[in-house]
């Protein structure tokens, strides 16, 4: 099981290979206290283009290791049939300190009796292909809020702005739909909706890469949730749209500074 601290030779050669500069902006929360007071956490992370995972990689690593949490466990939830990709997935297998695609209770196991301290997730997931990379899309799944009131923790939200360079934005015809409905409904479904397609972009270095975080503490419980499927699904979805917000107010915050 790796730490922060065993990713960092990786993150810093990475980090010197995309952005010239790394930038916290000063309304983030104390994250010293927060590593201090909270032993595990689940990390909510906006996805911005298909390449922004590199900079949620590089970011958390630097903000882990100058605010004492060097020696923090992280898992992250990722794409499942990234593990079945030759190569590519034992690159995914060593970020996410995961051999396979887990399901929910998997993960939940893991971070209840493995060691892990720190769940990272992506929540509007595949949905970051059919958006500008700035905008927060919407949710593909609201469950990581079902995660931190099973675990008891809160939320630790982070943004950044700047991995939208490395994507480019095309514009998606309706006369392409008869051809498009062959992909899985969520994604023709969001092409319809959006009528754009983010596809990766090689860059110059960023000259900066700004960050965002804040801790949130969800308004619900794990004894609020209904015993009702259906009616935990919305409650779950509408806690879920108040960290989406939250997000954007933070993206929003970025772009003007």
């Amino acid at each position: 099981m790796k730490r922060f601290k065993d990713f960092s030779f990786v993150g810093k050669a990475l980090t010197k290979v995309l952005t010239k500069k790394i930038s916290f902006h000063p309304a983030s929360d104390n994250m010293c206290e927060i590593l201090s007071e909270h032993p595990q956490l689940v990390v909510a992370l906006n996805h911005g283009p298909m390449l922004g995972p590199l900079a949620t990689t590089i970011a958390l690593n630097k903000l882990y290791s100058d605010n004492g949490g060097a020696d923090r466990k992280p898992i992250a939830i990722m794409w499942r049939l990234f593990y079945q990709i030759p190569l590519y997935k034992y690159a995914i297998q060593y970020i996410t300190q995961v051999d396979r695609g887990l399901n929910f209770d998997e993960f939940l196991a893991k971070m209840e009796n493995e060691g892990f301290t720190d769940l990272l997730v992506k929540p509007e997931g595949e949905n970051c292909n059919y958006g500008n990379g700035l905008d927060i899309e919407p949710f593909l799944s609201p469950r990581f809020i079902e995660f931190a009131l099973r675990l008891n923790v809160p939320v630790l939200v982070m943004v950044h702005q700047g991995s939208e360079q490395w994507g480019k934005t095309l514009p998606v015809s309706s006369k392409l739909d008869p051809l498009l409905k062959k992909l899985p409904k969520k994604s023709y479904d969001r092409i319809r909706e959006t009528r754009l397609l983010n596809i990766p972009k090689l860059t110059r270095r960023l000259k900066e890469l700004k960050v965002m975080y804040k801790l949130y503490q969800p308004d619900i419980s794990l004894s609020d949730l209904p015993d009702d499927i259906e009616q935990r699904k919305v409650m779950i979805a509408q806690e879920a749209e108040k960290v989406r917000s939250l997000m954007q107010s933070m993206m929003d915050e970025l772009k003007q500074g």
